[in-house]
């Protein structure tokens, strides 16, 4: 299938970002360059204080929250789901009147112009008040209602779309794409189940109509949670046609997700090769490395990316991140500032521009303290940046505002051990002796469950499935 285009980023795949596991484990050449100030509690700890490693799996988890939110991952062959691709129905259409010529008797409506004005002008209600009528409508050519239901996709309206999309196939049942685009309305509505009926019925009559049956299956089936037969339908999908960017693409996220990052790298990497000016396999292909412990591969591509689109910021947070982990501070703050002036900053670049400038011991408290600022009003639940923000304050000597930036942390993500540990450091210091103890008891309790929750983090428990979870 044709690869899409109009790369906007779906919202609904921006709320289920969360859904993403914590990476497997930690990086030893990262080091933590902010000393946990010392307290007269320390020598009771039977641990050291929280190294950079629980600092770096957090910090890498809320990165690759925030990358693969950029990833074009519900292309959906490339139906208008969740914003993010312009239909490849289209295609289908000429292929439609090559094959079969038109529709006997068909006719475009003039309520079809109609809806397709109010589009133009994002006129939604008009939009919902013209659809019954098209679909009231008799004689209606397919190829009208093909594309009236992509465009209703491309808009978000995926309620109507999937009327629209009914409509046709229930009036040319032998006509794959009315099920396939049906299908996708579904499942960017939530409606896996019946998603995944409606692609099993859609009339295979060609080669390519069955890989993309099998492709749409399988992305149904991981909505549902079915990783190990999603994989195998996206892995046949992607073997009858490698050339295919949206197959690559979604088998590499699927890969990703299950924590495969050398088979991610492979798929990327290949996929690269057909379509050499594709930024997002080159995003994946960098975070698949970055992920599998390739770090200086990561940069590369990073590089490589970004001197084929300068402005692409969020390989320059890949980058800057890159570059700290691997102690890299003074090149990190350069690459994430400069990347502050792009026309539209990924929000995760204020915090990792801050995060650099702490390590490089920077004064710039004014600085730091606004792009945590930033980074807090975009990135939901940010209790790293709010970690990030107890340094800078308590370097200025407000430890007033660092203890309540660390309870706030704590609120956002209660098993942040090193929140713990500054808190009851800071409650020593200010001599509150039995907030100080709670503080010291929660820190040894996630210490003792420590291995559990790595335990988890290697199995990818916390893992949801990324499709159906949320409605556009």
């Amino acid at each position: 299938m044709p690869a899409a285009v109009n790369r906007q980023v779906p919202r609904a795949w921006r709320q289920r970002a969360g859904q993403f596991p914590r990476p497997p484990g930690p990086n030893p050449a990262f080091q933590y360059s902010d000393a946990i100030p010392a307290g007269p509690w320390q020598d009771k700890l039977t641990m050291p204080p929280p190294s950079s490693q629980a600092i770096r799996c957090c910090e890498l988890w809320l990165f690759a929250l925030m990358v693969l939110a950029l990833l074009p991952l519900s292309s959906f062959g490339g139906l208008a789901l969740h914003g993010s691709h312009l239909a490849d129905s289209p295609h289908f259409f000429a292929r439609f009147r090559a094959e079969r010529g038109q529709t006997s008797g068909s006719v475009v409506p003039p309520v079809a112009a109609r809806i397709e004005q109010a589009l133009a002008h994002n006129e939604v209600d008009t939009v919902r008040t013209l659809v019954p009528r098209l679909l009231a409508e008799p004689n209606v050519s397919p190829e009208t209602l093909l594309r009236m239901g992509a465009e209703l996709a491309q808009h978000n309206l995926f309620a109507e779309a999937a009327t629209v999309f009914g409509k046709c196939a229930k009036e040319s049942p032998a006509l794959f794409e009315g099920y396939y685009n049906l299908a996708l309305a579904q499942l960017a509505l939530g409606r896996n189940t019946e998603a995944l009926a409606t692609i099993q019925k859609a009339p295979v009559a060609s080669p390519d109509r069955e890989v993309a049956q099998t492709y749409l299956r399988g992305k149904i089936e991981l909505a549902l949670g079915r990783k190990d037969q999603a994989e195998q339908d996206l892995t046949a999908a992607y073997t009858a046609a490698p050339k295919d960017e949206n197959y690559a693409l979604d088998l590499g996220l699927l890969f990703l997700i299950r924590q495969k990052y050398q088979a991610a790298v492979k798929v990327f990497e290949r996929a690269k090769g057909y379509h050499q000016d594709s930024v997002y396999l080159l995003l994946g292909l960098a975070l698949a490395q970055y992920l599998g412990g390739e770090s200086a591969e990561s940069i590369n591509t990073c590089r490589a990316l970004l001197n084929l689109q300068p402005d692409f910021s969020p390989a320059r947070v890949l980058l800057a991140f890159d570059l700290t982990i691997t102690g890299d501070a003074d090149e990190a703050v350069k690459v994430s500032a400069l990347g502050l002036n792009d026309p539209a900053p990924f929000p995760y670049l204020y915090y990792i521009h801050a995060a650099a400038l702490l390590k490089q011991q920077s004064r710039d408290y004014d600085g730091i303290l606004n792009d945590l600022g930033r980074a807090e009003q975009s990135i939901p639940g940010c209790a790293l940046c709010y970690l990030a923000q107890s340094k800078a304050h308590q370097k200025m000597g407000r430890r007033d505002a660092a203890i309540v930036d660390l309870n706030e942390a704590i609120r956002l993500d209660p098993t942040l051990a090193e929140c713990w540990y500054r808190l009851a450091s800071l409650y020593e210091q200010e001599g509150r002796k039995a907030e100080a103890q709670q503080a010291r008891q929660k820190f040894e309790d996630l210490k003792e469950n420590k291995a559990d929750r790595d335990s988890e983090m290697l199995r990818g428990v916390f893992l949801k499935t990324l499709g159906g979870q949320a409605s556009p």
